[in-house]
């Protein structure tokens, strides 16, 4: 019987958000410092939490760093601190950690992909064993467990794999191999992929890790024509919506 697997991103993978769901974090946080008497400003807010999330998404690419979570809360109330010239105190970061939790949870802008759920119970019934391999930034691994539950897509899943709980983060390979050492306890699969929409967390992270990745191109930087796209040949595909990557076992079935 042969053995195949199938990893998945978690964000703007399976699940959905945007800036709308950004602002509604930043203004919940700014809430709560003017609760503080902290006259902080919305856009200070956004600004500098947006500003260090791009910092953290290339300093994990360029330099594969991972930072704890917590640790990311600290840096962006610092620097936001700092612009106002208030001392940091550690109840403020546990509470700011807890509301970017809460509003990720309870957010209305936090939506499950339209095609997340048939795309994982049609792998299932085909035999693949499905695990999530995530990197987190400002949450936990936890609240993303909570997510995949009330969503429901939790049955579907075998393994779940999150940076915080490997102490790397995608796209360095020992994420990768955790997630699939789980999966296949330690037998060679047959087939091996991963999905994500991140171009070089994903598909560079599962090529690293010798997967076949497959990158959802919502985009167009990289499908010029057809959908999948074969980037290189048995190696790397290019899908424009997560309901292609049903095609993708049965174009590297041809691969041999």
């Amino acid at each position: 019987m042969s053995l195949r697997v199938i990893t998945f991103d978690a964000y703007n993978t399976l699940i959905n958000y945007g800036k709308e769901l950004i602002e509604e974090i930043a203004m919940n946080i700014t809430k709560y410092l003017k609760s503080l008497d902290i006259e902080a400003h919305f856009d200070h807010v956004y600004e500098i939490y947006m500003g260090l999330d791009r910092e953290i998404r290339l300093r994990r690419v360029v330099e594969m760093v991972y930072v704890p979570p917590m640790d990311n809360v600290r840096t962006f109330l610092e620097r936001l601190m700092r612009k106002y010239n208030i001392e940091l105190n550690e109840r403020m970061v546990i509470d700011v950690a807890n509301i970017i939790a809460n509003t990720l949870l309870g957010s209305g802008n936090v939506k499950l992909n339209e095609d997340s759920q048939y795309v994982l119970m049609e792998m299932k019934s085909d035999g693949f064993m499905i695990g999530v391999i995530s990197n987190v930034i400002f949450w936990s691994s936890s609240v993303t467990r909570k997510l995949l539950d009330k969503f429901g897509l939790s049955r579907f899943i075998d393994v779940q794999v999150y940076a915080d709980e490997v102490g790397r983060a995608k796209p360095h390979p020992a994420i990768f191999e955790r997630a699939y050492s789980l999966l296949t306890h330690g037998v060679e699969p047959d087939v091996a992929i991963h999905v994500g929409d991140g171009f070089k967390e994903d598909l560079l992270g599962a090529l690293l890790d010798d997967v076949i990745g497959v990158y959802i191109d919502r985009t167009d930087s990289v499908v010029s024509s057809g959908s999948p796209t074969e980037l290189i040949r048995c190696r790397a595909y290019a899908v424009r919506r997560l309901k292609e990557v049903l095609l993708i076992p049965h174009i590297v079935s041809g691969c041999s």
